[in-house]
């Protein structure tokens, strides 16, 4: 039986947005086209494949179990697609994303998009914080091109490469009155200190390694930006752990003075992810080869 590769599109894009409505819109179609299509792929599968649940079309057993092979078919012949064609950076109107975080995107952004103006000026980048649970399946529907993070597990769909490897440090305004050209580890316990996180609670990086010797900081402060966070260290006596590439980009905007963190923790190894199926994917490849490129430049 000929099946109509286009309705997996149609499969796919219910499956992502889990609504006959919104999948019609992603995909330029009208309404009844899509239901069209998903009645023909029950016939084919005899299986109902989505359950109306209010407003949502929940996938059923069979979609759970086949949605990935429908994807990297997909991916592929996607792919083979673009290959078909040269990847030119100079003319290319590509729409790229990127995830990382906050903190990370004043170090990484600029000299990224140094590259990028002259090479690929019209080119254009959006960059947004993924949930860590989400990231595979981001990258596998291709809602993200590249992903920015610590060192994390994931499937062998997904290919990683170090970006770099950062030492943590402790910054504290410039004349604190209680510390001077050292920061002795009861110094460290003892000053109040400032946590950067995206999430509302639950101890940082450092925290758990603190733990895991038995020792345990004093958190005056939670908030969401480092920028925010050197402010506060600027107007106040509380300090901040973070990693020293980004120490040394703040010390040059705020008075701020670095100091080696006075206890033994491991680095932290910063990774860029992308998919298996765009991996010789040529607007893909030319993206990440000059992220890695500006990373070193930056450096």
């Amino acid at each position: 039986m000929k099946v109509d590769l286009n309705l997996f599109r149609v499969f796919e894009a219910i499956y992502c947005e889990g609504n006959i409505s919104k999948a019609a819109a992603a995909l330029n179609l009208s309404q009844p086209a899509v239901s069209h299509a998903l009645a023909k792929l029950r016939d084919h599968y005899d299986d109902r494949l989505f359950i109306r649940q209010g407003n949502e079309m929940r996938p059923t057993a069979l979609t759970k179990n086949v949605i990935e092979e429908v994807r990297e078919a997909l991916q592929k012949l996607e792919i083979s697609f673009v290959q078909s064609r040269a990847f030119e950076p100079a003319s290319s109107k590509k729409q790229c994303t990127i995830s990382l975080h906050s903190s990370l995107e004043a170090y990484y952004l600029p000299p990224l998009i140094k590259q990028l103006s002259v090479e690929a000026p019209q080119l254009s980048l959006a960059t947004n914080r993924t949930k860590r649970t989400e990231l595979e399946l981001k990258l596998a529907s291709g809602d993200l091109d590249l992903a920015i993070d610590i060192l994390l597990p994931v499937s062998d769909n997904i290919i990683h490469t170090q970006l770099e490897s950062d030492q943590l440090v402790v910054i504290a305004r410039t004349g604190h009155s209680l510390l001077d050209r050292n920061l002795s580890i009861e110094d460290y316990l003892e000053l109040s200190h400032i946590l950067v996180s995206s999430r509302s609670t639950g101890p940082g990086i450092e925290d758990f390694e603190l733990g895991r010797l038995g020792l345990q900081r004093k958190i005056a402060l939670r908030c969401q930006h480092l920028l925010s966070a050197c402010r506060v260290v600027v107007d106040s006596d509380l300090i901040l752990t973070l990693p020293r590439n980004a120490a040394r980009l703040y010390q040059k905007v705020f008075d701020i003075q670095i100091f080696e963190l006075p206890v033994n923790l491991p680095n932290i190894d910063v990774h860029l992810y992308w998919h298996r199926n765009v991996d010789k994917d040529p607007a893909n490849k030319w993206l990440r080869n000059k992220m890695i490129l500006s990373t070193k430049e930056g450096a």
